[in-house]
C-alpha cells in the first residue's frame, strides 16, 4: 500500500509550489484540492496565465474557445505581437486579437480557412495539442514515435498528439490500454484539460514563463507517482493503472509509452543528497536497470552510481526492485530517472520516489577464516542503526559489531535513522561452509596458478588488456574470404564449384572453398557458453558465492535458477554486460580467426551463420527426434514407424533453407553413436519399446522360417518367433554372431542410406560429413571396418572424434581405404592440463599450457601431412565448468578443454603454439616445410 494518501501527496505538492501573498485566496472555489487538475490550475493561476470566468470561479468543465486557448499559449510561451495584421478579418476588434497575431506570427496557429480564424468557436483537443506541439518542436523538442489510437486523429494532428503523449503533457483525460491510446481528438477541450497541457509543457519548452524560486530549504520529497505535478518534466511516460494486485496494490505507476527510454525529472530548491525509488520488472524478460543522472543547472547531467536489488517476493511474474544512490555530489538540484527496456514498453513500472528521505540500505563485508566468516555490516547513512536476522529467525536484532557465521546462511538486513524512512530490506546469501570447492569467480579453490583472478578490478583491467592483445595478432594475409589458400585454385588446377567440396590434386584428397582454393578446416567446437553452466541447485555449499537470480546476473542462469555460468558472470564483471549467445559467438568468431582458425566447429549456434564471414558446419536434426531414441544406447532407430517420412519432413524445414549458403561447409549426421554397444545392447531390447528389435526378429523369421531351425542355430529353446520380441537373445553360437554381423551391417546400410537419400533431396550442394565417430568403436577393428565400408557408400567425408596422445595414421588409413577413399575430418580432439583444478581430457598428456600447444602442433601438422585428412576441429572454445557441465548433473564433464578459461583469459602459451601451426598450415599441407614434431618420450 501507499505510505501517503492522495491528499497527503497533494499537500507535498503544494509545499513545493512558490509562496505568494494571499495564497489562501489564489485558488478557485470550483477546483478543490482533491481535483487531479488542482496543481496544474494553481500553477497557471500563480503565473498569471489563466483567469477565472468569474470571481473565484475557474469553470474547469467549460470548453475553451480558439481565442481563449490562443491567449493561453501566447502568455505561457511569452509570445509577443510584432504588429501588422493577420489574414483573419474576423479577429478585427476582438479582445484576443493581439494574442492570436502573436501565435500566428510564431507559426503555431492557423485559421479554420485561409481568411477565417473563428475565434469564438470551441477549440478541439487535437487543435490545442497541435498549437502547443508546433511551438515545442520549433524550440528543438523531439517528437515521439507513432502511436496507436482508439479514436484516430486527423492526419495533420497525429504527430502533434504523439509528441504531447511522448512528453507526458496531459492529465487523467488521456488513457492507455494495452498500447492503444484514448485521446478523444475531436472533442472540445475543457479548461481543466488545457491547464494540464499548458502547465506540463512549459516545464520543458525553452523560453516559457516559469515560476519564481521558492524560498527556504526542504526536508525532501516523496512522490507516490499518482500524478505528474511534482515533476519538472517527463519524456515517454504515462500513468499506468491496470492490475494493481501485481504491484503491491499500487493503483498508479509510471510506465513508458514505447520501448524508447523514458524519463522523469525533479527540480528542487535544495541540494539532492540521496534518492530511493521502487520499480516493478516483469521477470520473464531481461532485466534492464534504470539509471540516475543529476545536474546542478538542469543542462549538464552526470550519471550517478546506483544499487539495484530485489525487494520482497515476485507476484504474478512481477518483481519489485529498489534503486538507491547516496552521497550525491554537492550542488545537485536536478534529478533525472531514466527507464529502459527494449523488450516491452510496460516493463519496468516506476512505483514511488523519495529524495533526501530514506536511510541507505545495508552493505555486507565478509572475511573468511578456516571454519567461519566474519561479517561486518554498514550503511552509508551516518548514525543509522542496523538490524539483521539469520535464516528467517522470528525477529531482527540490533547490530553491535562484527559477528561470525558458519554453514550456508540467509542474512536479511535493514537500516533506520530517526527522522528518515527505513531502508529496504536486503537479502544476502553467505557461505561459511568448509565444503567450498569453487570460488566466486568459478575457479577451483584447490588450484593456485599464475593469473588466478582474485578481484573484480583485475577483470575490469582485462578489457583493456584484451583489446591490446587481440589487436596485436596478425594472421596470414594470403587467405581467400573463406580462409582458404588464395590463388591455389589456379595454381593446382582446382575447380570453382560455388560450395565447399572434395577434389583431388595429385595423390591428395583436398577440401576446397567455393572459389576452388585449398581449404584445410581448422575448426573450434562450441563457440558458445553452454559448457560453462553448472548445476548449483542443491549444491550451494560447494560454491563460495552464487549471485541472486533476481539481480543483474539473471541472464547468467539457465533452467531458471538451477544452473549458473561463472564464465558469463565474469564477462559481466569485465564489461558491465552479460553477453548474449549472439555476442559470445561474434566475439569468439573474431578471436579464433585471429588465432588462425577458419571454421566454426560442431555445437556452435548456426543461427548467426550469415555474420562474421566464418565457414561453419551444421548438425542434421536427428538428435532432437525423440521418437527414434533407444533406451540405454545412443543409436537412431531407423526402423521406427514412418521414420523416413518424419525425417523427410524435418529435413525440409531444417536443411532446405540453407542449401544455397556458400559459407556452409556441410552437415554432420549426428554425434558419437554407441556402435560398440550394438552387439551387447540390441539383443536385450524389447520390441514393445524399440522398433529395431521387432525389425530384427522379422528378419530372423524371414531367414529361418521355422522356429526349431532358429533354435538349432542359436542354441535356444523359444516356442515361437513372437517370443523373441520381448526376450533377450543370447549371442553365443557362431551362427548367432554371423546373424548379428549381418544385422549390424544391414542397420548401418538402412540408416545411412535413408539419411543420405533424403538429405541430398533437400541439399544437393553441401558435404555430408559423417556422424562423428566415438573413439571407442574407431579403435575396434571389427566395428571400424564395417562402419567405414557401409558409411563410405553414402557420405562425402568420414568424421571421427579422435582423442589420442598422438595421431594414429595406421587406423586412419584403414578407414580411408575401407571407405572407398573417403577423406577424413577430425571432428573433435584436444589436450588438457590439471593446473587450474580441472580434469584432463587425456591424463598426463600435458603438464602446462605450452605442452598443450606442443601436443596440438604434433597432432594437427601430422594430420595436415596425410593425403586424406581435410581438417581438424579442436574441442573447444571455453573450459567446461569446474564442477561439471549442467546437463550431466553432478557427474558432468569438467575438462580444461578451452582456448580461454572461466575468467575469459586466453591461454596464451597454448595459443602461441596453435598459431605457429595454424598460420603455416598450407605450407605443411603442401610439403613446403616439414611437419612439426616434439618427442614427449624424451621429457
Amino acid at each position: 500500500m501507499r505510505k501517503f494518501s492522495i491528499a497527503a501527496a497533494a499537500m507535498i505538492a503544494l509545499a513545493l509550489l512558490p509562496c505568494t501573498s494571499g495564497a489562501a485566496t489564489a485558488d478557485f472555489k470550483d477546483v478543490p484540492d482533491t481535483s487531479p487538475y488542482f496543481a496544474y490550475i494553481h500553477d497557471l493561476k500563480t503565473l498569471g496565465i489563466v483567469d477565472g470566468i468569474a470571481e473565484g470561479i475557474y469553470g474547469p468543465k467549460q470548453t475553451l474557445t480558439r481565442a481563449q486557448f490562443a491567449k493561453f499559449v501566447s502568455v505561457a510561451f511569452q509570445l509577443k505581437d510584432q504588429g501588422g495584421t493577420a489574414p483573419f478579418p474576423d479577429i478585427r476588434d476582438h479582445w484576443a486579437a493581439a494574442y492570436i497575431r502573436a501565435a500566428y506570427q510564431a507559426g503555431i496557429v492557423n485559421g479554420t480557412t485561409d481568411t477565417t480564424f473563428s475565434p469564438n468557436e470551441p477549440v478541439k483537443r487535437e487543435e490545442a495539442s497541435v498549437m502547443v506541439w508546433r511551438y515545442a518542436k520549433k524550440q528543438g523538442l523531439a517528437p515521439g514515435s507513432a502511436l496507436h489510437f482508439k479514436d484516430k486523429p486527423d492526419t495533420w494532428a497525429a504527430e502533434g498528439i504523439s509528441g504531447i503523449i511522448a512528453h507526458g503533457w496531459y492529465g487523467p483525460d488521456v488513457t492507455q490500454d494495452s498500447g492503444v491510446w484514448s485521446y478523444r481528438p475531436q472533442d472540445e477541450m475543457t479548461r481543466e484539460e488545457a491547464a494540464a497541457l499548458i502547465d506540463l509543457s512549459i516545464k520543458e519548452v525553452p523560453g516559457s514563463l516559469s515560476a519564481p524560486a521558492a524560498p527556504g530549504p526542504s526536508a525532501g520529497l516523496y512522490d507516490p507517482l499518482e500524478s505528474f505535478k511534482l515533476m519538472t518534466g517527463r519524456v515517454n511516460m504515462y500513468i499506468a493503472t491496470d492490475h494493481p494486485a501485481y504491484f503491491g496494490s499500487d493503483a498508479k505507476r509510471m510506465a513508458r509509452t514505447s520501448t524508447s527510454p523514458g524519463s522523469i525529472v525533479y527540480h528542487t530548491k535544495y541540494d539532492i543528497a540521496s534518492v530511493l525509488f521502487y520499480s516493478y520488472f516483469f521477470t520473464k524478460i531481461e532485466l534492464e536497470k534504470s539509471k540516475v543522472f543529476a545536474s546542478a543547472d538542469g543542462k549538464t547531467y552526470r550519471e550517478i552510481p546506483v544499487k539495484t536489488y530485489p525487494v520482497g517476493n515476485p507476484s504474478a511474474d512481477w518483481q519489485q526492485y529498489a534503486t538507491e544512490a547516496s552521497s550525491l555530489p554537492a550542488g545537485m538540484r536536478y534529478l533525472k530517472i531514466v527507464l529502459y527496456g527494449a523488450a516491452k514498453s510496460w516493463s519496468p513500472q516506476l512505483s514511488r520516489v523519495s529524495i533526501n528521505r530514506s536511510t541507505a540500505s545495508v552493505d555486507v563485508k565478509s572475511t573468511r577464516s578456516a571454519e567461519s566468516l566474519q561479517v561486518e555490516l554498514s550503511s552509508a547513512t551516518q548514525g543509522a542503526r542496523i538490524y539483521y536476522r539469520k535464516d528467517n529467525s522470528p525477529e531482527f536484532q540490533l547490530y553491535t559489531g562484527p559477528f561470525q557465521l558458519t554453514g550456508y546462511s540467509l542474512l536479511e538486513t535493514y537500516a533506520a535513522k530517526d527522522g528518515m524512512d527505513r531502508s529496504p530490506i536486503r537479502k544476502y546469501t553467505l557461505n561459511a561452509s568448509n565444503k567450498i570447492q569453487v570460488d566466486r569467480f568459478g575457479q577451483m579453490i584447490s588450484a593456485n596458478f599464475p593469473g588466478k583472478v582474485t578481484t573484480e578490478q583485475q577483470l575490469k583491467a582485462d578489457a583493456k588488456a584484451d583489446a591490446s592483445y587481440y589487436a596485436g595478432l596478425t594472421p596470414p594475409s594470403r587467405r581467400d574470404r573463406f580462409g582458404g589458400l588464395a590463388g591455389s585454385a589456379a595454381k593446382y588446377g582446382l575447380q570453382k564449384k560455388g560450395f565447399f567440396t572434395i577434389q583431388q590434386t595429385g595423390s591428395r584428397k583436398v577440401m576446397t572453398t567455393p572459389d576452388g582454393n585449398l581449404f584445410f578446416s581448422l575448426g573450434v567446437n562450441g563457440l558458445t557458453a553452454n559448457e560453462t553452466y553448472t548445476m548449483v541447485k542443491g549444491r550451494e555449499e560447494l560454491f563460495e558465492s552464487i549471485p541472486s537470480y533476481l539481480e543483474e546476473y539473471k541472464t547468467a542462469f539457465t533452467g531458471g535458477s538451477d544452473n549458473f555460468s561463472f564464465y558469463l558472470a565474469n564477462k559481466y564483471r569485465k564489461t558491465g554486460v552479460v553477453p548474449t549467445e549472439h555476442a559470445i559467438y561474434s566475439e569468439a568468431a573474431g578471436r579464433i580467426k585471429k588465432w588462425g582458425f577458419n571454421s566454426a566447429g560442431g555445437y556452435s549456434p548456426d543461427k548467426y551463420r550469415n555474420e562474421n564471414n566464418l565457414p561453419y558446419v551444421r548438425m542434421l536434426p536427428l538428435g532432437s527426434m525423440s521418437w527414434a531414441k533407444i533406451n540405454g544406447i545412443s543409436l537412431f532407430d531407423i526402423f521406427a514407424p514412418d521414420a523416413a517420412a518424419k525425417i523427410d519432413l524435418a529435413f525440409a524445414k531444417a536443411v532446405k533453407p540453407s542449401k544455397d549458403d556458400p559459407m556452409l561447409i556441410g552437415y554432420f549426421i549426428d554425434n558419437e553413436y554407441d556402435y560398440h554397444k550394438f552387439y551387447s545392447h540390441v539383443p536385450k531390447l524389447k520390441a514393445s519399446e524399440a522398433a529395431i528389435k521387432g525389425h530384427w526378429v522379422k528378419r530372423l523369421k524371414d531367414k529361418y522360417q521355422d522356429i526349431d531351425k532358429f533354435n538349432s542355430n542359436w542354441g535356444t529353446s523359444f516356442e515361437s518367433f513372437e517370443d523373441l520380441k520381448e526376450a533377450e537373445l543370447p549371442i553365443e553360437t557362431s551362427q548367432a554372431w554371423r546373424d548379428m554381423d549381418a544385422f549390424f551391417r544391414y542397420y548401418l546400410d538402412t540408416f545411412f542410406g535413408t539419411v543420405s537419400r533424403i538429405y541430398r533431396k533437400y541439399d544437393p550442394n553441401h558435404l555430408l560429413l559423417g556422424d562423428r565417430w566415438l573413439t571407442t568403436p574407431f579403435h575396434n577393428e571389427k566395428f571400424r571396418s564395417v562402419m567405414a565400408e557401409v558409411e563410405g557408400k553414402y557420405v562425402d567425408v568420414i568424421s571421427i572424434n579422435h582423442y589420442s596422445y598422438k595421431l594414429q595414421p595406421d587406423l586412419l588409413e584403414d578407414v580411408y581405404k575401407k571407405s572407398g577413399g573417403k577423406p577424413i575430418l577430425i571432428s573433435e580432439f584436444g589436450y588438457s592440463t590439471t593446473e587450474q583444478g580441472l580434469e584432463s581430457l587425456l591424463p598426463n598428456a600435458a603438464m602446462n599450457q605450452t605442452q598443450r600447444g606442443l601436443r596440438y602442433r604434433n597432432y594437427v601438422e601430422g594430420a595436415a601431412s596425410l593425403d586424406y585428412i581435410v581438417g581438424a576441429h579442436v574441442f573447444n572454445y571455453v573450459d567446461q565448468a569446474g564442477l561439471g557441465r549442467y546437463w550431466q548433473g553432478v557427474w558432468g564433464e569438467r575438462y580444461n578443454s578451452g582456448l580461454v578459461n572461466v575468467a575469459d583469459r586466453p591461454y596464451k602459451e597454448y595459443l602461441n603454439e596453435i598459431m605457429a601451426t595454424n598460420y603455416d598450415i598450407y605450407k605443411v599441407l603442401l610439403g613446403e616445410r616439414p611437419k612439426f614434431y616434439y618427442d614427449f618420450s624424451q621429457k
